[in-house]
């Protein structure tokens, strides 16, 4: 018995697993300044958390939007986050984590240089492989896709499209240089962590993680500091853990 409480102890501890967050540019208050050692915001405060509970060794990459989900369906990433969406085009390619912002995103803004315009005619910038174009897709309207959304108001200005349809942030971003012109919906299924569809195991632990945050209010806390209001203990609320996958 002895010897073998030796062993244990000399034995080497077990290595925590590595993982690769990739965030998809600056899309505030979820991620501010992705890829730098500045980096802060919702997402990134949320993943530091999850990835201290679970023992994992984690490291922050920022990449394309247009490459984003491919990059982690193809296994160069573990998980995407930086206030993505859930949408069925996204689930058939990667799996999602129960959502853990459930409001706020369901509508996004179509922006313009002035109210005159008429959206039937209008072109239409969006940012790239995001819900907006989704959404205008869905919709059955052609768009110019753009990086970001600051490229996508850079157009706007210059007189390459008519209207941005985007992201509350891109509305503060522009400021009093655009008209709000309306809203459409983004179609939403909340904020959830990205994983690939072949490590279930990671995604479980992930969702393990986040019903433990939500259920002692860390991620209230969160949701105070970076969104300004408390949504309570939302994973508790996601009707099945396995639902969107």
């Amino acid at each position: 018995m002895r010897l073998a409480i030796i062993v244990a102890l000399l034995a080497p501890p077990v290595a925590a697993q590595d993982l690769t967050i990739a965030t998809g540019g600056h899309y505030p208050p979820y991620i501010f300044n992705p890829g730098t050692a500045e980096a802060t915001g919702l997402d990134k405060a949320l993943v530091d958390e999850l990835c201290d509970r679970g023992g994992y060794n984690c490291t922050w990459v920022d990449l394309p939007m247009g490459d984003i989900f491919q990059a982690l369906a193809r296994g160069d990433v573990d998980v995407v986050t930086g206030g993505f969406g859930y949408s069925a085009a996204r689930d058939d390619i990667v799996d999602f984590t129960c959502p853990y912002v459930t409001s706020g995103d369901d509508t996004g803004d179509l922006m313009a240089l002035s109210d005159d315009i008429d959206l039937n005619t209008a072109r239409i910038g969006v940012l790239d492989q995001s819900l907006y174009q989704s959404a205008m897709a869905q919709a059955g309207r052609s768009t110019k896709a753009y990086p970001t959304e600051e490229a996508a108001l850079t157009a706007l200005t210059g007189g390459e499209i008519d209207v941005v349809f985007g992201s509350h942030n891109a509305r503060l971003l522009a400021g009093d240089s655009v008209t709000i012109i309306g809203t459409y919906p983004t179609f939403s299924g909340g904020s959830a962590l990205a994983i690939a569809e072949t490590a279930p195991n990671l995604r479980a632990d992930l969702d393990a993680l986040l019903a433990e945050v939500s259920a002692d209010g860390t991620l209230s806390r969160l949701h105070v500091q970076w969104l300004g209001s408390d949504q309570g203990d939302v994973i508790a609320r996601c009707n099945d853990i396995n639902a969107l996958t």
